[in-house]
């Protein structure tokens, strides 16, 4: 049972193409820009811009000049406890400690399937009422908040380099890995699909595996 939302609210770009980021990172380093200018790589080049793209996975420090902004919504505290692992980012969350906590949560579907269902929300909505109960006492938010179960829904800011994202999508993605992180980072790259179609193939160049 999957709550979440994901929206690429900003990126950096020349005339709306992320990719001409990477043709100047390339040209940059071999010289090129010297020879012809940098406007020319940024208004007057040609050439075929997704073979750069494509080469990147080569010489990955010219990806790390497109970066993405992220608004995400709807995700457990389990998720974002392992988004934030990833340091090469920036985030900013939604706070416990000065603010009320939503009272959506996130069902894991083994749980319905086992049928723990019922009780899994009785027991939740018993923290929610003993939560509520101590705000109206008194008990600050901040302390008040030890209650709540880690299914409990955030929302937060995240921004990130391409390099970076791939790498994330790596793990995440990967067999092993958890189901509501994966469906994030999934949600993530088809966001980020809409504004560089190449990231499919990217991703199978640079993970080198089938996800």
């Amino acid at each position: 049972m999957i709550l979440m939302r994901v929206r690429l609210i900003s990126y950096n770009c020349v005339d709306g193409d992320v990719r001409k980021l990477v043709l100047l990172g390339f040209k940059v380093s071999a010289g090129k820009v010297r020879e012809n200018g940098v406007d020319y790589y940024l208004k007057e080049y040609q050439g075929d811009l997704s073979s750069w793209i494509l080469e990147g996975v080569k010489y990955p420090s010219v990806l790390e000049h497109i970066t993405f902004t992220f608004y995400i919504e709807g995700i457990s505290r389990v998720t974002s406890h392992q988004l934030i692992r990833h340091r090469i980012a920036s985030y900013t969350q939604e706070s416990q400690r000065y603010s009320p906590t939503s009272k959506e949560y996130v069902i894991p579907e083994s749980i319905v399937k086992a049928g723990f269902e019922v009780k899994y929300r009785e027991l939740i909505e018993e923290c929610f009422k003993l939560y509520s109960e101590m705000i109206k006492s008194g008990v600050p938010y901040e302390d008040a908040r030890y209650i709540l179960p880690q299914a409990v829904t955030t929302r937060l800011i995240m921004t990130v380099n391409l390099r970076e994202l791939l790498h994330i999508a790596c793990l995440r993605l990967s067999k092993g890995a958890q189901w509501e992180v994966k469906e994030l980072v999934k949600e993530m790259i088809n966001e980020v699909g809409k504004i560089l179609p190449e990231i499919h193939k990217l991703l199978e160049s640079y993970c080198g595996e089938e996800l």
